[in-house]
């Protein structure tokens, strides 16, 4: 029961800071059930040093179903998100190879490997360009658009915090020892606070470069990437 409610809370906390729900879903409950999806994407990521709420090896998969309905639901510019999935994906798999070729502990193709070991922690000074520029290609996607309807809205926010997740997951409590209790609570609001700047600073000022800039580090990624894996 305590589960449940602080899951609930936790949930309740995210729509909150992906923009709150708008006045016009007062009396339509349809807009807030369609949301259900990308919300529960949200219990597969953990924060930082923090456990998601559904932790398994196969978060991973579960996190990407729970956005995939939203591009047969959606039209017009909403139907992006099945775009967005399909160069995300890939991308991730790429991610979950390179980190099964660096010997990361943990179960693949879970979520939480990411987390309990940062690649960036790992991957030499070719693959740590690597990384970055392939971060600054997906980051556009995850930019926040004031016109967008609620599910594409809550879709990107959901997005920021997946690149935190995988990119970005480093925590402040082992870094300053901090007690026991508040440890914790400094890595979930940091974890947050990266969220939140992806989101709404980061990730639009990048989607600004436009699509050929992304490619273009893409490209760059990838290349850097694969060179550490199979140079000699």
């Amino acid at each position: 029961m305590v589960t449940t409610l602080s899951a609930l809370a936790y949930l309740a906390l995210i729509l909150f800071l992906a923009g709150g729900p708008p006045k016009s879903w007062r009396g339509r409950p349809g807009p807030a059930i369609g949301l259900a999806g990308p919300l529960a994407g949200f219990l597969f990521l953990p924060n930082d040093s923090l456990p998601p709420f559904l932790d398994f090896a196969w978060s991973g998969p579960a996190y990407w179903l729970t956005l995939a309905p939203l591009g047969r639901t959606t039209r017009g510019r909403d139907s992006e998100t099945w775009l967005q999935l399909l160069v995300l994906i890939p991308a991730w798999l790429f991610l979950c190879f390179y980190a099964l070729k660096r010997g990361l502990p943990g179960d693949l193709p879970g979520l939480g490997i990411f987390a309990a070991t940062p690649l960036l922690t790992q991957a030499g000074l070719k693959a740590g360009l690597g990384l970055i520029c392939l971060f600054l290609a997906l980051g556009p996607l995850a930019a926040r658009r004031e016109a967008d309807s609620p599910a594409p809205l809550l879709t990107r926010f959901s997005i920021s915090a997946f690149l935190i997740t995988v990119f970005f997951p480093f925590s402040l409590s082992g870094l300053f020892g901090a007690p026991r209790l508040f440890g914790p609570s400094l890595d979930f609001f940091l974890f947050w606070g990266k969220v939140f700047l992806l989101n709404r600073v980061i990730a639009p000022r990048l989607a600004k470069a436009g699509r050929t800039a992304a490619v273009l580090w893409a490209v760059a990624g990838i290349s850097l990437l694969t060179a550490e894996m199979f140079g000699h």
